[in-house]
């Protein structure tokens, strides 16, 4: 996942909450676009068509915004870290949607501020208090509850390739924040989605090439297909323009409703069942998560 967050330039916490909602809402229904194609097309031809048709939109803002600039870096180490930790956390967030419910992947997915926690310590050298500390393990006891005892719907590989996705998603955001110092995050964005086309594309070539044309033969999967990177492009837009009206601070309880919304999207579109236990650790989850993000703000 890339993001796109520009110099907050005016207040307006309501319009901000309303397209942080849209960023929340565009990112479950690209969660289901990927449900829906997985049976026929590999995780690699899916991110393929998701980064190529990301990119126009996000080209049209930067020559709007940069000009002849729209593709100048400065700390290209930060980019290279940066765009590999990207491409890794979204390849995982996608392959945890193929093997899980979308409830359960999205609920797993908010994890990630308790490794950015303890990331920023090990890579930004961030002292972090008792009270931080313990709320990651109460975090991750929150997991544990989330998926222990097994059932026939929890796959370990599944709940494996979430937590991956929370851990290179973590990465991301803490080198982002490092690059955001020196350079627009309208052009790492550019160049992270580029990169994602080329490597995807070489891999899904590689051991879907033929089969994979042949899939296309059929316009809809095509349009779906396509419409999944232009969703992409309003998702990290809808992000960008929620950060541009509100404070981050206002914001980050918002994120939680990706929970109650992937809920009512598993149990409409893909029946989905809900169980206490699952309840049950989704709330741990949301409480350490919560506690977390409000400290880093305060701090």
């Amino acid at each position: 996942m890339s993001v796109v967050i520009p110099v907050i330039s005016q207040s307006n916490n309501k319009l901000g909450a309303v397209f942080l909602i849209g960023q929340i809402v565009m990112s479950l229904v690209l969660a289901s676009m990927v449900k829906v194609l997985q049976p026929d097309f590999s995780v690699f031809v899916i991110l393929f068509f998701r980064y190529l048709f990301c990119l126009p939109l996000l080209v049209a803002y930067a020559i709007y915004t940069r000009g002849a600039q729209f593709l100048n870096i400065t700390n290209i180490r930060g980019l290279a870290l940066r765009t590999g930790f990207g491409l890794l956390g979204l390849t995982m967030w996608f392959l945890s949607i193929i093997y899980l419910d979308i409830s359960l992947a999205t609920a797993l997915s908010q994890t990630m501020p308790i490794f950015i926690t303890g990331l920023s310590v090990l890579i930004a050298g961030e002292k972090v208090g008792l009270k931080r500390s313990a709320s990651v393990f109460v975090g991750f006891f929150g997991v544990v509850v989330l998926i222990f005892p097994l059932t026939p719907t929890v796959n370990l590989l599944g709940v494996f390739y979430a937590l991956l996705g929370a851990f290179f998603s973590a990465l991301m955001f803490v080198y982002l924040r490092v690059l955001g110092r020196t350079d627009p995050a309208v052009t790492t964005a550019i160049w992270y989605n580029s990169t994602g086309v080329v490597l995807a594309g070489i891999i899904a070539f590689s051991f879907d090439g033929f089969d994979a044309i042949q899939q296309l033969s059929s316009l809809t999967p095509l349009y779906l297909l396509i419409a999944l990177g232009v969703c992409a492009s309003f998702q990290q837009f809808f992000l960008a323009q929620s950060h541009m009206y509100a404070q981050a601070s206002m914001l980050a309880p918002l994120h939680f409703l990706a929970i109650p919304l992937g809920i009512g999207i598993g149990i409409m579109f893909f029946n989905e069942s809900i169980t206490l236990k699952f309840l049950m650790g989704t709330a741990i989850i949301i409480a350490s998560t919560y506690y977390i993000v409000m400290r880093e703000q305060a701090k």
